[in-house]
């Protein structure tokens, strides 16, 4: 995904000292497809082999073709999709705690 945009870096732990964070990409600013996990080890950030997808693409083509087949109803707003985004890694933050 070369051509992928950073559209949010989130940081986990302490205030004044987080240990983890996510770094959210996606096609545009309102697109997330994924996230890039690291975590702070001796004082630099490590990136780990883990990261976290998105259905927001899958969720864009799903749209496309309902709009192809001419529905005369308008379709719904999209969800907040970065906003989901932001909070599944909220999640995956909370739930790797021992």
């Amino acid at each position: 995904m070369a051509d992928s945009k950073l559209i949010d870096t989130l940081h986990f732990g302490p205030d004044d000292a987080p240990v983890q964070k996510y770094e959210i990409y996606g096609d545009d600013e309102k697109t997330p497809v994924y996230a890039v996990i690291y975590r702070l080890q001796d004082g630099d950030w490590q990136k780990l082999d883990e990261k976290l997808t998105f259905a927001a693409r899958d969720e864009q083509k799903a749209v496309a073709v309902a709009m192809d087949y001419g529905s005369g109803d308008s379709l719904p707003e999209l969800r907040d999709l970065p906003a989901e985004a932001r909070a599944r890694c909220e999640e995956h933050w909370q739930n790797s705690q021992p």
